[in-house]
């Protein structure tokens, strides 16, 4: 009896065994892809300071979607430009981002190569032929209106980073300067400066002779954080020749200005006894803000020139913003090259809302008027 039950547990260990064989092996074929025919290499990037690679396996088969991560080594101070799978009969095709740093790509029927092109632009005060000025900016104060209608002025409000040619490029036939170049300036942070708040102006010295770079930040179109600042010059001269500069820059909010309220007033001035035909459009008035500080949103001065403005009767009529409980200096203006004797100005008793008296105007009501005197 006992050798029966025995030989009958053998038979069930033995048909388990067999089960056990037969769901393992369908397993690995399904997951495992023992069936899935050649396992194909996969290379990967060489090694690099400025970026890793990781999770890309060293081969797989086809059809198999490959996933892997590039990360770079100093992310605020690097770019990444690509990154790229080649094969004979795929050709070079660039990856594009699954998610930030994520790429993946189908594997095809062949040995396929990842590839990784990456740039490290550390801070630097020269580079070959090319030094940042002792001058050159660090950090830069987004520019906001002044005053109602304030435009922005790159020739003034422009930030400049200053770059000059400190040795002799190679081939050049200059000295210390370049006949054939090309520039570029771009950012690392497009949120901080976008790169079309950039230009880069050129000036020369003995006409083609290029010795200074200058990297122009448009104040207008940045906003507060930190941006690295990318100028590479090419010496066209010689191949290969070139020089990168980069600067990180630090953009700071500017602190809010004091609203002052505002009215609209009309001045009329006659202008009957010093008018003159030629000369009469080079005349222009000028309303100064006595009371103007630095960190009131208001025009500090405003200016009109008479040849804007029709002269009626010998008189001309203009509309100024006009701060509420300040007073304001006129004085009048010459663009002629022989300038008459100063005119005085003074009130005759037509006023509406308005005093002008020991050269101060005043205000008081919005939309009011005076008349003035000039001669």
């Amino acid at each position: 009896m006992k050798k029966i039950i025995s030989v009958l547990v053998s038979v069930v260990a033995m048909f388990a065994f067999s089960f056990c064989l037969t769901a393992c092996s369908s397993d690995q074929t399904e997951g495992g892809g023992e069936n899935k025919g050649t396992l194909y290499s996969v290379q990967a990037p060489k090694q690099s300071d400025i970026y890793t690679v990781t999770g890309l396996p060293e081969g797989a088969y086809e059809g198999d979607t490959v996933t892997f991560k590039v990360a770079l080594t100093h992310p605020v101070d690097s770019v990444l430009n690509y990154v790229e799978l080649s094969g004979t009969a795929t050709g070079s095709k660039k990856l594009d981002p699954v998610s930030e740093g994520t790429y993946s790509f189908s594997m095809p029927a062949e040995p396929v190569a990842v590839s990784v092109s990456a740039d490290y632009y550390p801070d630097n005060d020269t580079d070959n032929f090319l030094s940042w000025e002792d001058s050159t900016a660090l950090s830069v104060e987004k520019w906001q209106a002044a005053f109602e209608g304030d435009a922005y002025y790159d020739f003034s409000d422009d930030v400049l980073l200053t770059s000059l040619i400190t040795s002799q490029p190679s081939q050049s036939p200059a000295n210390f300067a370049l006949t054939k170049h090309t520039e570029r300036a771009f950012s690392l942070n497009q949120a901080v400066i976008p790169d079309d708040a950039l230009t880069v102006d050129v000036k020369y010295r003995d006409g083609n002779q290029a010795n200074q770079f200058i990297v122009r930040i448009d104040r207008s179109k940045i906003s507060a954080g930190t941006a690295k600042i990318v100028l590479i010059v090419e010496n066209k001269s010689k191949s290969g020749d070139k020089a990168v500069l980069a600067r990180t820059v630090t953009v700071t909010e500017p602190q809010a200005l004091l609203q002052v309220e505002t009215w609209s007033e009309t001045v009329v001035f006659d202008i009957s006894a010093i008018e003159n035909d030629a000369d009469t459009e080079k005349m222009a008035f000028v309303f100064e803000d006595l009371d103007y500080q630095a960190d009131m949103y208001l025009q500090h001065t405003q200016m009109f020139d008479v040849k804007d403005y029709e002269i009626k009767d010998g008189k001309i009529t203009l509309t100024f913003v006009y701060a509420v409980g300040h007073d304001f200096e006129i004085s009048f203006h010459f663009y002629m090259s022989v300038q008459p004797a100063s005119p005085s100005i003074r009130f005759e008793n037509t006023a509406d809302g308005a005093d002008y008296s020991a050269g101060k105007l005043t205000f008081t009501k919005e939309n009011g008027s005076i008349e003035l005197i000039v001669e």
